[in-house]
């Protein structure tokens, strides 16, 4: 009997459920390397959120739990590798929303909230299981 599971069919096609982010990051770093002096507060939650909300756009239905983790650690990295690019270039140097730290520490952590809001969307709208 084949497997005809959400999580088996968005396996079919990761390619494209990571362009969103992707396109993201390469525009995020592009618009800061050029405006080093502003902050793009919205950058890293959004590509890091683009890999669930992709998948979920689709019409695959919710993820179960461990490919929702899944969708949310390939956006957080997409979001931590453009930080790392932007911060080794000094392109992370406009204010910050948060009342401590700078550009870069508001980026990594909306990049781990934007983690955190892409696997609640990953799962959203999926039946509870007795027990839970």
């Amino acid at each position: 009997m084949p497997d005809t599971s959400p999580e088996r069919a968005a396996a079919h096609r990761p390619g494209k459920a990571l362009y969103l982010s992707l396109g993201l990051g390469l525009l995020w770093i592009f618009l800061a390397l050029n405006r080093p002096d502003t902050t793009y507060h919205f950058g890293a939650p959004l590509v890091a959120v683009a890999v669930s909300f992709s998948h979920r756009s689709t019409g695959s239905g919710p993820l179960s739990n461990p490919a929702a983790a899944g969708a949310a650690v390939s956006g957080l990295f997409n979001a931590l590798f453009a930080i790392g690019i932007l911060a080794l270039n000094d392109s992370l140097r406009g204010g910050s929303l948060l009342p401590f730290g700078d550009a870069t520490v508001e980026a990594l952590l909306f990049a781990v909230g934007g983690a955190i809001v892409g696997f609640v969307i990953g799962i959203w709208g999926r039946p509870r299981q007795s027990g839970e």
